[in-house]
C-alpha cells in the first residue's frame, strides 16, 4: 500500500516554565530596515516583509538605515489600524519557539528638542487576535533597544505568528512630523521538529451533521483526545472526547447539529501522557443558511390600520409589532401564515402621524421595516 502523505499540522504548547533548552536561543528572524522591508529568516524558519497598518499615511527610509511610518499615529489611545506588522513562521515539519525580541525604535527628532510623533508603543500578537499587550513603553528621540520576553504560549508553534507594534499618544511640536522610526528588529528562539503529526484531517458536511476523520503518528504517548468546535474561528469549546487509540490508527467523530446554519470550525486537541497539549489545524464545515422571511411596511394614510407585505418561508405563527422610534410597543398581532407573499392589514387605533417601526418575529428570526403614517 502506498504510504500516506503526512500533513505536519500539530501545535505543542508547554505549560509552566520554559524548558532549559529553550534558553539556548538563536535569532530566528530579523529586520534591519536598510532600504528593505524584507525579513531575514533563521534556520528552519521564514520571515515576512514588514508592513504598515492602513491608518498610516506613508512610509519611507531615512539615510537607508532606518524606516519610518508617517502620519496616522493617533494623538489619543491605541488605534488598531496604526501599526507596523512582521511575522515569523516555521518551515514544513518544524515548529518555532519565540523566546525574546529586540526592538530598536524612537519617535521623530523633528520639531522642538522633545521631538514629534507617538510617545508610547505597544506590542501585540496574532495568537490572541492582537487583543492584549505583550509589552509596552515610552518613546524618546534617541534609538533605544527595547527587550521583550515571551511566555510559554509562544513555544513550538507550527504556524506563523504575526506581531504588531503600535504607536499612540502622538504629539507634533512646532515644525515637527508625526513619525514612528524603526531600526533593527530581531526575534530569538529556536526551531524544532514536530513531535506529533496529524494525517489527513478532514471535516465534511453530512445533512445535519459534520463528519470528522484523522490519523495521528509520532513519538508521544497519547492520554486524551478532545474534539473542539467554534462558530467564529477563535472561541473553541470541547464537544466530544474519544479514547486514545494507538498511534497510526484511524479516528472518526460525528458532530450531530441541531438545524445547522453557516460555518462551523473544528480542531482536535491531543493531551500527551506527560500533559503536553497538541492541536491540529482548523477545518471548516459550511451549511446553507437557515431560510428567513422578509417584511415590507406600506406607507399608510389616515385611519386606524396599516398595511404590510410579508414573504413567509415557513408555515407557522408570525408575531407582528408596531413600535415608536423609542422602541415602545403600540400594537401587536399574531398571524398564522403559510409560505408565500401576502399583503395584510393590522389595526393600531389612533396614533399621531410620524415615523414608526414595524417588526416581525418567527423561529428566532427578526425583521424590521420603517413605516410613515400621514
Amino acid at each position: 500500500m502506498k504510504p500516506k502523505m503526512k500533513l505536519n499540522i500539530a501545535v505543542l504548547i508547554f505549560s509552566g516554565m520554559l524548558f532549559p533548552f529553550l534558553m539556548q536561543a538563536q535569532v530566528v528572524s530579523s529586520w534591519n530596515f536598510n532600504n528593505t522591508l524584507a525579513g531575514a529568516a533563521g534556520v528552519n524558519t521564514t520571515a515576512t516583509n514588514a508592513v504598515l497598518g492602513s491608518a498610516i499615511g506613508s512610509g519611507a527610509y531615512n539615510g537607508g538605515t532606518v524606516y519610518f511610518g508617517e502620519d496616522g499615529w493617533p494623538s489619543g489611545s491605541l488605534d488598531p489600524d496604526a501599526y507596523i506588522e512582521f511575522s515569523v513562521a516555521p518551515t514544513a515539519a518544524h515548529t518555532v519557539t519565540v523566546v525574546s525580541m529586540q526592538l530598536s525604535i524612537r519617535r521623530s527628532t523633528t520639531g522642538t528638542s522633545a521631538g514629534s510623533g507617538p510617545r508610547n508603543w505597544a506590542l501585540r500578537s496574532s495568537l490572541d487576535g492582537f487583543a492584549a499587550d505583550i509589552s509596552n513603553g515610552t518613546l524618546s528621540t534617541s534609538i533605544t533597544s527595547v527587550p521583550v520576553t515571551f511566555t510559554a504560549s509562544f513555544a513550538n508553534l507550527s504556524t506563523a505568528v504575526s506581531f504588531r507594534l503600535y504607536g499612540y499618544n502622538a504629539v507634533v511640536t512646532s515644525g515637527g512630523l508625526n513619525r514612528f522610526v524603526f531600526d533593527n528588529f530581531s526575534i530569538s528562539g529556536s526551531a524544532g521538529i514536530l513531535p506529533l503529526v496529524f494525517e489527513d484531517f478532514t471535516a465534511i458536511a453530512k445533512n445535519t451533521s459534520a463528519g470528522l476523520s484523522w490519523d495521528i503518528s509520532g513519538n508521544e504517548n497519547i492520554a486524551e483526545v478532545n474534539i473542539e468546535r467554534s462558530t467564529n474561528g477563535s472561541d473553541f469549546e470541547v464537544i466530544g472526547n474519544i479514547p486514545a487509540i494507538h498511534k497510526n490508527d484511524y479516528y472518526a467523530y460525528t458532530d450531530n447539529l441541531n438545524n445547522p446554519s453557516g460555518t462551523y470550525y473544528y480542531r482536535i486537541q491531543i493531551i500527551s501522557a506527560d500533559n503536553k497539549i497538541f492541536y491540529s489545524t482548523i477545518q471548516t464545515v459550511s451549511f446553507a443558511s437557515t431560510p428567513s422571511f422578509s417584511l415590507q411596511a406600506i406607507n399608510s394614510g389616515k385611519g386606524g390600520e396599516i398595511r404590510f407585505r410579508i414573504t413567509a418561508d415557513q408555515s407557522g405563527i408570525y408575531q407582528i409589532g408596531l413600535y415608536d422610534m423609542n422602541g415602545t410597543k403600540l400594537a401587536v398581532k399574531q398571524i398564522d401564515l403559510t409560505p408565500g407573499t401576502q399583503t395584510l392589514r393590522m389595526e393600531h387605533g389612533y396614533i399621531r402621524p410620524g415615523i414608526y417601526l414595524l417588526g416581525a418575529d418567527h423561529g428566532g428570526k427578526h425583521q424590521v421595516s420603517k413605516l410613515i403614517l400621514q
